[in-house]
């Protein structure tokens, strides 16, 4: 049987940019440990549209200013998975939001969660996508 590798579960594009943007020391260094070359952190993410983006969740200001914009940088199949203290670890990050609250606020913005996944023993994610209904066909 066969190591699953870390970064499966996140379903990276394969060929296309894979791009992750966050401030902590704990969100770098797992993209990092993580992902290895195969994600790019970045300060900002390029101008356009991306299949894959992560970002972490920052502790202040308000969720829905957080995403909105966001679904505009995906192309239409693409993932934004973003990244969050779980529940034990909330307090000790400082970080205001429950789960609820961060999948509320992006179902808000117009997109659909279809996926959670353990980033770090301390951090958490969720898939968005946009929906189906709403994703464009190039030319049309």
């Amino acid at each position: 049987m066969s190591a699953r590798s870390p970064w499966a579960k996140f379903s990276l594009p394969g060929e296309e940019p894979a791009y992750a943007r966050g401030r902590s020391a704990e969100f770098r260094r797992t993209v990092r440990e993580t992902f290895g070359p195969l994600v790019e952190w970045v300060e900002r993410f390029p101008s356009g549209r991306h299949t894959w983006l992560m970002e972490e969740v920052p502790s202040e200001g308000s969720l829905s200013a957080f995403f909105r914009g966001l679904e505009k940088l995906l192309t239409p199949s693409g993932s934004l998975w973003v990244v969050f203290p779980k529940k034990p670890f909330k307090e000790e990050c400082g970080f205001p939001f429950d789960w609820a609250d961060v999948q509320r606020a992006g179902l808000a913005s117009g997109l659909v969660d279809n996926k959670i996944a353990a980033f770090s023993k301390r951090l958490t994610s969720i898939r968005f996508v946009i929906p189906v209904a709403r994703r464009k066909a190039p030319g049309r």
